[in-house]
């Protein structure tokens, strides 16, 4: 079935968060693939909270409010939109600008017990099993693997550049234990690795961006 956007709720327990990038990142691919969006609905319950797809529809109600040039300005950071003819990128907004005045998007109502409810939206928010990342970088090119909204620095190799710090290619955030740049490698404790993820979570969400990351780190020490 299909309900106005506007008159989900989101779920005030939901415990997934997201960072301005990765929102971002998401707003992209939402607007560029809408298809996504009838393929996995959103999760309801009768009264309208949303069970899961709480990221979603808040992207979606924030479309609803703002105007096609904040949209372009999101979507000018996604290579398959600036890869797009000037007509093609009309269409986009277009699209958008017709669903806004009808926002409708497709849901489930689920028939669920308070407890139900809650263990549902624990699962749709945990992640079972892992990626093979070898594999992913066969099938997909690193710049679309970025835009579908996995993190810029997943793939780096640091032979390859000398002046951007990431993490040791191959590596995924739970099992990280060397932190490269350049051809420097340094091993990195769990504590040092999630007190730096705190650190570059919290500029991120600050900033919107993570260009200076680094010379706000250095800008710290120097001041300590």
């Amino acid at each position: 079935m299909k309900k106005d956007v506007r008159a989900l709720t989101i779920n005030p327990i939901n415990p997934r968060k997201i960072a301005v990038g990765q929102k971002r990142r998401l707003q992209q691919s939402i607007m560029l693939l809408p298809e996504m969006l009838t393929y996995r609905d959103i999760i309801i319950n009768p009264a309208g909270v949303v069970l899961a797809g709480n990221q979603r529809t808040t992207i979606l109600k924030e479309i609803t409010t703002t105007s096609p040039m904040d949209w372009m300005i999101v979507l000018q950071e996604n290579e398959k939109w600036l890869n797009m003819s000037e007509k093609q990128r009309e269409a986009v907004i277009e699209r958008w600008k017709q669903w806004v005045e009808n926002p409708l998007v497709e849901v489930t109502e689920a028939q669920l017990s308070e407890d139900e409810e809650k263990e549902l939206i624990i699962k749709d928010n945990n992640e079972f099993g892992e990626f093979d990342y070898d594999r992913l970088q066969q099938i997909y090119d690193e710049i679309n693997l970025v835009n579908f909204g996995f993190d810029e620095n997943l793939f780096y190799n640091p032979e390859e550049d000398d002046t951007v710090l990431a993490f040791t290619k191959g590596s995924t955030p739970r099992k990280i234990d060397m932190l490269s740049f350049g051809k420097h490698v340094v091993p990195v404790t769990k504590e040092e690795y999630e007190a730096l993820v705190a650190r570059y979570n919290e500029y991120v969400d600050e900033t919107g961006v993570n260009f200076g990351f680094i010379k706000s780190l250095l800008e710290g020490v120097n001041m300590q």
